[in-house]
């Protein structure tokens, strides 16, 4: 991202740095129209957790209106829940910290950066939603939110802001340099109502360990983790083996995940256990081709670039291998099967530091990526299996209260007065919105 300027505060700030602090997210009466960011620059993390959380709103509130503006290059991958509208902004891949190329190379960054904010820009213009709920990024990529701010300064005065942030985003000290380099504090300061945590103090204090001062301090509501609400039943679907004999791998979107991915199948070898590996849309194409090979001359591996029902998949597992991306360790467990973690370390020490904690907690098992990680991993699947079994630790309750902070109880609207007012059909913004 690049540096947000702390003097452009007020200039895209609401109504001044005094707004909303210690308000509740609410629009007058009952939100109605809800607007979700999500940057999208790598991996499935952000994707999934909005889609959740839209998923979870309208279902809790069938009128209300969503609309998902996402980066995501595999967005198609995840059917978007009923009533959802999903914009489509140009995709960037990320190529270092804070550091964005386009996926097509002869396009200039900075066009789609512009491309981007005027897209988001226009639905704020015309949806004017009771809430803007930004995941994890402050400003946006490369700062793309602060003329999205401005829109809703000049055009939707009584939008809400909300920023929502899981549960830990770096080392401590990179988070605090790198948000007081950037001004972050201050657009905190003068642009969001409320700073959303999807996770809990007990486990990570975000408000000590990333040192907000005490007004945005107070405006910090931990909402739980954002889990799957129901356990899914068990799915051995793509043939991996029976319902609750096989071993699962998992790297997320699989960006990075090879390494641990291919050590999986050695683990599920050695221990003679049916071994599906799901290798994330991300993986490189040559390194899935590398994968199947080994798959193809491996008994009992079945290997899937995606699987549409991962939860389930999950519960049905004997065990699961996988990296530490929030995602991922919200849904290992809350179906309650022995996870073994191999967290990355680089760019960012987010999955190291959360794998630490929920080891801590007895949640999960960790092992460091390096030479021999096959039969680590093995031992970790023995060792994990001699467990009693998982007692959830951790408050899993995320969406329930995130939903309670959205949808405040309010006089009820005339059945149906809005609905078909928001985003839908393939040119949403010329047939569907008000000019």
């Amino acid at each position: 991202m690049g540096s947000v300027d702390p003097a452009r505060g007020p200039e895209v700030g609401m109504t001044g740095p005094n707004r909303g602090k210690g308000a509740a997210v609410r629009a007058v009466g009952r939100t109605r129209k809800i607007m979700l960011y999500s940057h999208d620059t790598y991996g499935l993390g952000h994707l999934r957790r909005n889609l959740r959380i839209a998923g979870h709103l309208l279902g809790a509130a069938p009128d209300l209106q969503i609309v998902l503006v996402s980066g995501s290059p595999v967005s198609a991958y995840f059917p978007a829940p009923p009533g959802l509208t999903v914009v489509k902004l140009p995709s960037v891949r990320k190529v270092g910290a804070d550091h964005y190329r386009p996926l097509d190379s002869r396009v200039d960054i900075s066009l789609i950066r512009r491309t981007r904010t005027a897209i988001m820009a226009d639905v704020v213009r015309r949806f004017r939603p009771d809430v803007l709920l930004v995941d994890h990024s402050p400003a946006g990529m490369n700062g793309e939110l602060l003329d999205v701010f401005a829109a809703v300064r000049d055009h939707s005065r009584a939008t809400r802001v909300a920023l929502g942030l899981r549960d830990i985003l770096d080392d401590p000290g990179a988070v605090v340099r790198t948000w007081t380099e950037q001004g972050i504090y201050q657009l905190l300061a003068n642009v969001y109502d409320h700073i959303v945590v999807y996770g809990s103090r007990d486990v990570f204090d975000v408000g000590r360990h990333y040192q907000l001062p005490t007004p945005l301090a107070d405006r910090l509501f931990y909402a739980g983790y954002i889990a799957p609400g129901v356990n899914p039943e068990p799915s051995d679907t793509n043939g991996a083996g029976p319902a609750g004999r096989y071993l699962l791998a998992t790297a997320g979107g699989g960006g990075d995940g090879v390494a641990v991915l291919d050590a999986a199948m050695d683990a599920g070898a050695a221990l003679g256990m049916a071994t599906k590996v799901v290798a994330g849309p991300l993986l490189d194409d040559g390194e899935f081709a590398s994968l199947s090979a080994k798959a193809e001359q491996a008994a009992h591996v079945d290997l899937v670039r995606f699987h549409p029902q991962m939860h389930a998949a999950m519960a049905g597992a004997t065990a699961i291998i996988t990296m530490g991306g929030y995602n991922s360790l919200c849904e290992a467990i809350s179906v309650g099967v022995p996870t073994i973690v191999v967290p990355r370390t680089h760019p960012r020490l987010e999955q190291t530091i959360r794998a630490g904690i929920f080891a801590d907690r007895g949640l999960v098992s960790t092992v460091t990526a390096g030479p021999g990680l096959g039969g680590r991993l093995a031992q970790a699947v023995l060792g994990a299996a001699r467990k009693p079994s998982i007692e959830q630790r951790i408050d899993l309750g995320g969406l329930g209260r995130l939903s309670s902070l959205l949808l405040p109880a309010g006089p009820a609207h005339a059945e149906g007065a809005h609905r078909g007012a928001g985003l839908t059909g393939a040119d949403v913004l010329a047939e569907r919105l008000p000019a």
